[in-house]
């Protein structure tokens, strides 16, 4: 049973991995894209990858705790009686990821959203979607996500403490 949740929670993890480096490349063309048509097109193309970033990360994080307890690590670390490692450092960096999608993503989404539908009634690319396209906080939700999961990906991988 241990080993199945291990390979799952392995296989998640890289897929969710391989969503978000997915959704950046498809948004990164979206955004530089020429046309309010190739913009949507680029956008709608994104959407698999977020589902996958969405769904698969709060899967392959509930595997990752199930693979702990199974294997009686404490995974809370010093609170638990046990020490900081790897996974109780990998813990709290996903925590810090964790409030982005209802302070972050959702709110700007919602304006992101209002701007393409208002350039796809006047049919070009707008200064407002420009902008919200390279909304600072969004790009820098988005560079600390990638960030973490990369750090918490590499911890996982050579467990360096």
């Amino acid at each position: 049973m241990t080993g199945v949740l291990v390979v799952g929670h392995a296989l998640l993890g890289i897929l969710f991995f391989c969503g978000l480096v997915g959704r950046a490349i498809v948004l990164w063309r979206a955004e530089h894209a020429e046309t309010i048509e190739a913009m949507r097109t680029l956008a709608a193309a994104a959407r698999p990858f977020e589902w996958i970033v969405i769904r698969l990360g709060s899967v392959a994080l509930l595997l990752g705790l199930a693979v702990a307890i199974v294997q009686g690590r404490p995974f809370l670390g010093p609170i638990q009686g046990g020490h900081l490692d790897w996974l109780f450092a990998s813990i709290l960096l996903l925590l810090t990821v964790a409030p982005l999608p209802p302070l972050v993503f959702l709110p700007r989404g919602r304006v992101f959203e209002a701007a393409l539908a208002d350039a796809t009634t006047r049919g070009e690319v707008t200064v407002e979607l420009r902008a919200a396209w390279r909304d600072p906080v969004t790009r820098a939700a988005h560079v600390w996500e990638l960030v973490v999961l990369t750090t918490v990906l590499a911890l996982m991988l050579f467990k360096p403490f």
